[in-house]
C-alpha cells in the first residue's frame, strides 16, 4: 500500500509537469528531503526516482519552460566551485578509497541546488518549493513526535518512518534542520498565496513546530538543544517587545522541564561534564587530531579521512559522596571516530581551500538574506505609496528576516554534527538566490518601464508639463 501511495505521488509530479514545467524540480526536492526510496517495501525502491526527476527537471527547463532565464550568481558559482574542488580531492589525493560514494550524492545535491534557482522564477514557484520542503520534513517530524508523545524515544532509538540513520533520518541532523526551518515555516503560514492564515492553519503550523521540538527531545540530541537555544535567542533578539518575549521563553522552558524524561535531562547534563563524558571528550580529541592533520596536509584528505584517525582520550571518574570523593584518571584509545562537526568535517576532508569555499557560501547567503531586508526597508522609505514595488515588499522583507534566522540556527547546530554537505542547507541557498533574482527583476522592470502619457486634447492643459522621473513626453 505504501509503495502504491509513493508511486502515485511520483507520477503526480511527472504528469503535472507537462502543464506546469517546474513540478519535476519540486519532485526532486521531495526526494532530497523525505527520501521516499527508503520508505518503499519493494517496488518504489527499485526505481531510480532521483535520476528520473532530476533529468526530467533539467529537460523541462530546456524545452518546456517558457519563463526560463540563464543566469548564475556568485553563490551558485561558489557551490559549483566547491563541487569541482571536492572532485579533485576525491580523485587526486583522497586517503580513504570509499570516499567516492559520498562524492556521488553530494555532487547531485549541490549541483541541483545550483540549478533550481533557474526554475524558481515566480512567487508561486518559490512558495511551492518551500511547501514541498516543509511538508516533507513535517512528515518525518510528525510521525516521530507522535512516538515521543506515546513514550517512545531515547538516544539511538528508532523514531522515524524507517529504521535508518542517514540524512534527515539521523536524530541530530533532523533536530538541527527542523529547528532551523521553524522561521520559514511561520513565514510560509503567514505569507503564502495558496492558503490564507486561519485558525486551522495556525494550529497546523503550531503542531508541526511542536513536533520539531519533540523530535529534539525524543532523539535526546544535545546538538538540538544548542540549536534550540540559538533559535530562542534570535527570536528574542528580533522581537519588538523583548521583555514579554523573554518572559514567555522562560515560562515555556520552566513549564516543560517537569515533562522531560529523566534520560533526556541526564544526557543534557553531560554538556557540563566534558571530562567525564567519553562522547564529548572524543569529539575534542578528534578535533585536535583534525587540526594537526590539516597543518600537515593543508589540502585535506578527501571524504571519510576521519577513518584514519587514532586518538587518545584522557578521562576522569569521580566516585563517593559529597565531601568524600575519589577521582580516578585514565586514558581511552579510539580509532576512526567521525568529526561530529561540520566545520571540522570540511577542514579535515577538504582542507583549507575547501573550508574557505564552504564558509564563503555560508557568509554570503546570510548577507544576501539580510540584503533583502535592507532593500525593502529602503524601498518603503523612498518609493511613493502607489508604487507597484511596495505590493510585495513585506513578502520579501519578512522572508529575508526568516532566512537570516534559519542560517545561524543551522550553523550553530552544525558545530556539533557533520552536516556541512547535507542537501537542506544548499536548498536554503537556492531559495535565497531565487528570491534575490525575482526582486532584482521586479525592481529593474519598475525602473525601466515608461509611463504612458495620453496625447492632450485641443485647448486642454498640456499633461506633459509635469512628468514623473522616467516618463516619456507625448509626441
Amino acid at each position: 500500500m505504501r509503495d502504491l501511495l509513493l508511486l502515485a505521488i511520483l507520477f503526480s509530479f511527472i504528469l503535472v509537469n507537462f502543464r506546469l514545467p517546474y513540478f519535476m524540480a519540486l519532485g526532486y526536492l521531495w526526494i532530497d528531503f523525505l527520501q521516499p526510496q527508503r520508505l518503499g517495501y519493494y517496488v518504489f525502491n527499485q526505481i531510480p526516482v532521483a535520476m528520473i526527476l532530476g533529468a526530467g527537471a533539467f529537460l523541462s527547463f530546456l524545452f518546456l519552460d517558457k519563463e526560463k532565464k540563464f543566469r548564475f550568481s556568485a553563490l551558485q558559482t561558489l557551490v559549483v566551485l566547491l563541487v569541482g574542488y571536492m572532485t579533485m580531492s576525491t580523485y587526486g589525493w583522497m586517503v580513504v578509497p570509499d570516499g567516492a560514494v559520498k562524492l556521488d550524492w553530494v555532487t547531485k545535491a549541490l549541483l541541483f541546488s545550483a540549478f533550481i534557482p533557474l526554475v524558481l522564477t515566480t512567487r508561486v514557484r518559490i512558495e511551492a518549493a518551500l511547501a514541498v520542503i516543509l511538508f516533507s520534513i513535517s512528515a518525518i517530524t510528525l510521525s516521530a513526535g507522535g512516538k515521543v508523545l506515546m513514550g517512545g524515544g531515547g538516544y539511538g532509538s528508532s523514531l522515524f518512518l524507517v529504521n535508518n540513520n542517514t540524512g534527515l533520518y539521523e536524530g541530530s541532523t533532523l533536530a538541527t534542520t527542523s529547528l532551523a526551518i521553524v522561521p520559514l515555516l511561520w513565514w510560509f503560514y503567514k505569507y503564502n498565496s495558496f492558503i490564507k492564515p486561519s485558525k486551522v492553519t495556525f494550529l497546523a503550523a503550531l503542531g508541526i513546530t511542536l513536533s520539531m521540538v519533540l523530535v529534539t527531545i525524543g532523539a535526546e540530541a544535545r546538538t538540538g538543544l544548542v540549536a534550540m537555544a540559538a533559535l530562542a535567542g534570535l527570536v528574542w533578539l528580533r522581537s519588538k517587545n523583548k521583555m514579554i518575549s523573554a518572559t514567555a521563553l522562560v515560562l515555556v522552558a520552566l513549564i516543560s522541564i517537569p515533562f522531560l524524561p529523566q534520560s533526556f535531562t541526564d544526557r543534557m547534563s553531560t554538556l557540563e561534564a566534558v571530562q567525564s563524558d567519553q562522547s564529548a571528550s572524543t569529539r575534542l580529541a578528534v578535533w585536535d587530531w583534525t587540526l594537526g592533520y590539516v597543518a600537515a596536509n593543508p589540502l585535506g584528505g578527501g571524504f571519510n579521512v576521519y577513518k584514519i584517525n587514532n586518538v587518545t582520550i584522557d578521562m576522569s571518574k569521580t566516585t563517593g559522596e559529597a565531601g568524600n570523593t575519589d577521582t580516578t584518571s585514565y586514558s581511552v584509545q579510539d580509532r576512526a571516530r567521525a568529526f561530529h562537526s561540520s566545520y571540522f568535517e570540511m577542514l579535515g576532508e577538504q582542507g583549507i581551500p575547501g573550508f574557505l569555499l564552504w564558509i564563503s557560501i555560508v557568509v554570503l547567503v546570510w548577507i544576501r538574506s539580510r540584503n533583502l531586508v535592507k532593500t525593502e526597508r529602503k524601498l518603503q522609505k523612498t518609493e511613493p505609496e502607489d508604487s507597484p514595488l511596495l505590493k510585495e515588499s513585506e513578502w520579501f522583507r519578512t522572508f529575508g528576516t526568516a532566512m537570516s534566522t534559519t542560517i545561524p540556527v543551522y550553523m550553530t547546530g552544525s558545530l556539533f554534527v557533520g552536516i556541512a554537505l547535507q542537501p537542506a542547507f544548499y536548498h536554503f541557498v537556492a531559495l535565497t538566490v531565487a528570491m534575490t533574482y525575482l526582486r532584482t527583476d521586479q525592481i529593474a522592470a519598475a525602473r525601466n518601464v515608461p509611463v504612458i502619457v495620453k496625447r492632450a486634447k485641443p485647448g486642454a492643459r498640456n499633461p506633459n508639463t509635469k512628468l514623473r522621473p522616467g516618463a516619456l513626453p507625448a509626441e
